[in-house]
């Protein structure tokens, strides 16, 4: 299980490096800060940038039920505060028997834009195994000549029973 989770984390750095467009861009984490929502069926984790005249301007993460009882639906946005060279977005769908460790990567979804302010990621309605907690996780960056501003957000556990 520790395994799937450092595998999980070291493929979303992995890509967040290689969707750099310039090897040495600088790579920031502006200053935020996260709204958490929980309801029965939904969560999401919406991050907030409060830093003035940066690129990135928001990422919002979501997991609920799917259209029927064994679907789970995962989303992610990416937001930037005018048109930049790549919006880049990753969403992954997590999975643990517990909510709280063993977290594993079930699968995920990318969208990257060029000269454009957002970014979309979703899973539609996937299959799931029920009896198990799942989490949406996102992977946010912005890049803009030779600067990339970069967020993740991650939701509480859902049960799916």
């Amino acid at each position: 299980m520790v395994f799937r989770r450092l595998g999980a984390m070291s493929l979303m750095a992995i890509s967040l490096m290689a969707s750099c467009l310039n090897v040495s861009a600088e790579e920031i984490e502006p200053a935020g800060y996260h709204v958490y929502e929980v309801e029965d069926n939904y969560a999401s984790d919406t991050w907030y940038g409060i830093a003035r005249g940066d690129y990135l301007q928001a990422g919002l993460t979501k997991i609920k039920e799917g259209s029927a009882s064994k679907y789970a639906a995962c989303s992610s946005t990416t937001f930037a505060h005018r048109a930049c060279d790549r919006v880049f977005v990753r969403v992954y769908l997590d999975q643990s028997d517990n909510g709280t460790s063993g977290w594993g990567t079930v699968n995920y979804w990318t969208d990257i834009t060029n000269n454009n302010s957002t970014a979309y990621a979703s899973s539609g309605d996937y299959e799931i195994t029920r009896g198990k907690y799942y989490r949406a996780q996102g992977s946010h960056s912005v890049t803009q000549g030779d600067v990339v501003e970069m967020t993740t957000t991650c939701t509480n556990a859902l049960y799916f029973d």
